[in-house]
């Protein structure tokens, strides 16, 4: 819709992921160069948390790639409340293994089963799992924990079947935590924080450059108000960012202010951040009564 209008040749700020919008950040870069050396180096678990919006599923999607250019077998799904039964039974199909458990016990007699015959034609696999919180609903935890003990056999002794990482928001390690058999099993903790401000600016404009559009499309008192109303999370950023530039193309104006980031930011339900901007002035009172021995 506003496209055109700013010379793009497509929106900039979708929550899509999308490689060549891509900002990285030294804390995304370094995340996924950890989390890979615990999958190169056939380690048991890690964990990456951060707010909601920070960009966790990012760094799995760069996870994702440059396990796959390695070609390591990965499982990857979005775990589900009271979900240990349905979750064992998608692990257990991407694995290959032809059995429908009827329980989550079942399910996991049939890990247990198939590790102990041998593991005849397992291979280790990388398994992510995002949304990860909701594993602490049901047997969730119980099944992390079961898959994380189970071994196959190969040229040099004996290795994990897998390689797991989980991804969620900070209560998942207040979870994983209250846990201390599983807490054991996670040899890296990861956390990603909101971008800086500087961050922030950098952010905006790598993705108006890479839609082709001008980078000072937004000003700098509007780059300032972007990082203030989103509080340096990307979802954020990208939702004030693509209303911003709606509203502008509305108003016909040649670049984004702070105050129609304000706007914009009240649109997508940050009204609480926007007021950080510009506090509400307070309403006038009534003129203070002079005192009968004041001079007029």
């Amino acid at each position: 819709m506003y496209t055109s209008y700013w010379n793009l040749r497509v929106s900039p700020f979708l929550n899509a992921d999308d490689e060549s919008f891509l900002y990285p950040s030294e804390q995304l870069q370094e995340g996924v160069a950890r989390l890979y050396y615990l999958i190169d180096q056939e380690r048991i678990a890690g964990m990456v948390t951060g707010p909601y919006g920070v960009g966790k599923t990012f760094l799995l999607s760069c996870l994702v790639r440059r396990t796959q250019k390695a070609k390591i077998p990965l499982v990857r799904f979005d775990a589900i409340p009271q979900g240990g039964l349905p979750m064992a039974r998608f692990i257990l199909a991407a694995l290959g293994i032809d059995d429908r458990p009827a329980t989550f016990a079942d399910a996991m007699m049939s890990f247990q089963r198939r590790c102990m015959d041998g593991g005849r034609g397992l291979v280790r696999h990388v398994l992510l799992v995002d949304e990860a919180q909701f594993l602490a609903d049901g047997d969730g935890l119980l099944l992390v924990h079961s898959l994380s003990n189970l071994r196959i056999r190969s040229a040099g002794g004996e290795k994990p079947l897998f390689t797991i990482v989980l991804s969620g928001p900070p209560s998942l390690a207040r979870s994983v935590d209250e846990n201390e058999s599983l807490r054991r099993r996670i040899q890296l903790v990861w956390t990603l924080d909101p971008l800086s401000r500087q961050q922030t600016f950098e952010y905006v404009q790598q993705h108006m450059r890479a839609a082709g559009g001008d980078i000072w499309a937004f000003s700098s008192e509007a780059l300032d108000a972007v990082h203030v109303c989103s509080g340096g999370i990307p979802r954020n950023i990208n939702n004030i960012c693509d209303t911003s530039l709606m509203l502008g193309f509305a108003a016909g104006v040649n670049s984004i202010g702070p105050e129609i980031v304000r706007e914009a930011a009240e649109d997508a339900g940050l009204v609480q951040n926007a007021a950080a901007l510009y506090p509400p002035v307070p309403p006038a009172g009534p003129a203070p009564a002079l005192s009968p021995y004041q001079p007029q």
